[in-house]
């Protein structure tokens, strides 16, 4: 009952503050309000996660800049607004988090070739982190003291820890999340950085041999690690990381590196094949 209690309160705050002034809006009574009296900061996160998943939609990128409390008001936006109201809710619950951007291999799109290219042109080489066949995402780490490790949290998705994300982004199976039109387009991710938290664009810590090598690994048992396009898969995670930082940072085109984007998928598909062909059909 309790429970109910307090989603009636979040959904009744949240129709409301359509008609507030954004200046009214307390979020940290407001995310009090979500997580009610959990004292757990890892079920909080949790709780605040699937709250923000359940109330808020994706929406496509329309390139404006907005407040957190501005994304509550129109009740969703992209993955960064999405992320950037998890953050903020989560941040006046004092909540260990970081903020995660990551560069995915996409199903191929020529009409989102052609915008980047747009982009680039007019706004420079922070827009080259979408292309062809790739695409950008973002989403969040919040620190599970339990385990002693950062676990990821994705608001567009709705995935949470390890296991959730894998599932939803990585491995070779149905992709279960809540967004499964989007989350069946994109691929699997090659780059994957924690991001400062005053500066959007400078990543200061790579993750991809985190969650693309060793979790990815560990999710089959450590059997991937032992097919053979497993260590060109690493050696191609490492060579395409720096520029994918600093295509992030404006410094570099992403799009020159189409022909090293394409390889990722290429091997990345081997690696399906090859763990269906030594694993699956010998069952």
């Amino acid at each position: 009952m309790k429970a109910i209690i307090i989603t009636f309160f979040c959904l009744a705050s949240l129709c409301s503050i359509g008609q507030q002034d954004t200046a009214q809006l307390k979020l940290k009574t407001f995310a009090q309000g979500i997580v009610g009296e959990e004292s757990s900061p890892f079920e909080k996160a949790r709780i605040l996660l699937h709250w923000l998943s359940a109330n808020f939609e994706w929406t496509a990128t329309d390139y404006q800049s907005r407040t957190a409390k501005e994304i509550i008001v129109l009740k969703g936006g992209n993955c960064f607004e999405l992320a950037k109201v998890y953050m903020a809710l989560a941040g006046e619950l004092s909540l260990p988090l970081r903020p995660v951007a990551e560069i995915n291999l996409h199903v191929p799109k020529s009409s989102r070739e052609e915008t980047a290219t747009r982009k680039i042109a007019e706004r420079g080489n922070r827009m080259s982190v979408f292309g062809y066949q790739h695409n950008d995402h973002r989403w969040i780490e919040v620190y599970d003291e339990k385990m002693g490790e950062w676990i990821p949290v994705d608001p567009t998705m709705n995935l949470f820890g390890y296991e959730q994300w894998l599932k939803g982004r990585a491995w070779f199976g149905d992709r279960h999340t809540q967004n499964k039109e989007i989350s069946q387009d994109m691929i699997a991710p090659f780059a994957i950085f924690v991001v400062d938290k005053q500066n959007n664009s400078l990543m200061v810590e790579s993750r991809a041999e985190v969650y693309m090598v060793k979790k990815l690994d560990s999710l089959y048992g450590g059997r991937l690690s032992g097919l053979p396009s497993w260590q060109t898969w690493v050696e191609q995670l490492q060579q395409i990381t720096p520029h994918a930082q600093a295509a992030f940072g404006g410094k570099e085109n992403l799009h020159a590196y189409a022909g090293q984007i394409d390889a990722l998928r290429k091997t990345y598909d081997k690696l399906k094949k090859e763990y269906a062909l030594k694993f699956e059909e010998s069952k």
